[in-house]
């Protein structure tokens, strides 16, 4: 009786949590209930004492159905996420703008300049993977295109990971992993973050590893071509990939020249090819200022000198980055070392960084990462199906499928945030937007134009754009808040119009 009463309550809550949810959603809430991911956490926790109390029968659905399921699903929920965002004036200049620029750029003939600052776009990050996406924007000009086709391509991923496990795991249990991969945080955290190239290498590296192991060596190439076309570091994906053929499936010879060819093209690409376009040395590398000024000295301090290191290494926001990493995947990819081999370059990349992006569980930097520890827990998951738990260290009250449902669990509550943006008040336009909107309208479509950091993207598609209040006096335009601070050069410049907190100036 006490358990049917417990189990009614449980129930109740559960309903009252998931109303109260969607209603935060669909209206943006009242007092303090307005963010739907404590909602969603409390939810998720009930939940899960709910499936301790009396576990639940999942449908009877087919693995296949179910990963082509949560891939549209994804596919439509993050692509309103990452559009309405833009809408509403949530994107940056420099993480989408630039790169709306560079595609636009490449389709119109003019080749990857950008004016943010201006520079070639290859002396700054080396992408060539983008001239994939000019053709688009011959019939879709704009951010609109680059944030679907991203979210689309991340979305596909999930059926590289099902195919891969497949090939280890029960169906059931390869979809489980699938659906893992579309609900982990840092792939969400990734998508919302507007463009990066590197985002591409993660379905890549997981479809090079399924074509691996399917023998399909000339598929497997391709994609590692593609994902050295990321980006300059990207080198080092493939690095880790060397090192998971090398290590996790015994090819060393293979494993050990791909590791090669990869340093060389990091080394050419950061010494040679990158400075012949901006004209001056390689200029990120100062997150690791303390190892060293250049690629050869920091590579080889990490290796001679590992105290540099270990006191940047040992701290508490790293371990909880790694705990963050982990957690979403159960921690499994500790049970496959071998395969967990292929994160390390990744990981050393994030790790010795002195810059906190680099180790923020949901930045563009962990696509080098995520894509082995997927592969890893794959492989861990297996040792689990196929060995005495006991082996493993774990209790005997634990089993494979608790496993899963502990990384389904701390997934959806480190990914919780994202359900934030579906909420009305995110991105309904209010006066503020509308006005922006009416301003950029009347801009001219081939005017320079120097703009708040939030506008840029959206007036990306010309020869010139800044940020205000770089460039003003060059400027045929200058569109800002009427609060920001005016230059003197604003005394070249007539206001054209004013609306809510935007005012709009063109040069006399």
């Amino acid at each position: 009786m006490r358990r049917t009463r417990l189990l009614g309550l449980l129930d109740a809550l559960t309903a009252g949590l998931a109303v109260t949810m969607v209603t935060v959603i669909a209206t943006g809430g009242w007092g303090p209930l307005r963010r739907a991911e404590d909602l969603l956490v409390a939810l998720a926790t009930v939940v899960a004492v709910r499936s301790l109390v009396a576990p639940v029968a999942l449908p009877a659905v087919r693995p296949r159905t179910a990963v082509a399921a949560g891939t549209i699903v994804y596919g439509i929920v993050m692509s309103f996420i990452v559009l309405s965002r833009h809408a509403a004036l949530q994107t940056h200049a420099l993480d989408l703008g630039y790169y709306v620029q560079v595609v636009w750029g490449i389709a119109t003939g003019q080749g990857p300049y950008v004016t943010l600052p201006p520079m070639h776009a290859w002396g700054d990050h080396l992408s060539p993977i983008l001239y994939v996406f000019g053709p688009f924007q011959w019939m879709w000009p704009g951010a609109t295109v680059l944030l679907v086709a991203q979210t689309w391509i991340l979305a596909m991923g999930a059926f590289a990971v099902f195919g891969f496990a497949q090939r280890r795991l029960p169906p059931r249990a390869a979809a489980a992993f699938a659906l893992l991969y579309l609900l982990n945080p840092s792939l969400h955290g990734i998508n919302v973050r507007d463009i990066h190239p590197q985002a591409f290498a993660i379905p890549l590296l997981i479809g090079a590893a399924l074509a691996f192991e399917t023998q399909r060596y000339g598929a497997c190439v391709m994609a590692l071509m593609a994902v050295a076309a990321c980006r300059e570091d990207a080198a080092l994906a493939v690095l880790g990939f060397g090192a998971w053929i090398a290590v996790a499936r015994s090819r060393w010879t293979v494993g050990m020249a791909l590791g090669i060819a990869s340093v060389f093209l990091l080394l050419v690409d950061l010494h040679y090819v990158m400075p012949y376009f901006r004209g001056a040395p390689y200029p990120h590398l100062h997150r690791y200022a303390y190892l060293g000024s250049s690629l050869g000295e920091i590579l080889l301090n990490a290796v001679v000198r590992p105290w540099q290191w270990l006191g940047a290494l040992l701290s508490a926001r790293k371990a909880l980055y790694l705990l963050a990493m982990l957690g979403p995947l159960a921690f499994v990819p500790l049970l496959a070392p071998r395969a967990l081999v292929g994160a390390l370059p990744g990981l050393a990349m994030n790790l010795l960084s002195t810059d906190p992006i680099l180790f923020n569980y949901r930045s563009q930097y962990q696509s080098f990462v995520l894509p082995f520890l997927v592969l890893a827990a794959v492989e861990g998951y297996r040792g689990l199906t196929t060995a005495p738990l006991s082996e493993r260290g774990f209790s005997s009250r634990w089993s494979a499928q608790s496993v899963l449902a502990v990384a389904f669990f701390l997934s959806v509550v480190l990914t919780a945030r994202t359900v934030n943006d579906l909420t009305v008040t995110r991105w309904r336009l209010g006066q503020y937007q509308r006005a922006a909107y009416t301003m950029m309208a009347q801009i001219p479509a081939g005017a320079s134009v120097s703009a708040n950091e939030r506008l840029v993207a959206h007036l990306a598609t010309r020869r010139e754009v800044y940020v205000f209040p770089y460039r003003v006096g060059r400027s045929e335009y200058v569109l800002d808040r009427h609060d920001a601070r005016m230059s003197p050069p604003m005394d070249d410049y007539e206001q054209l119009t004013m609306r809510d907190v935007w005012v709009l100036w063109h040069r006399r």
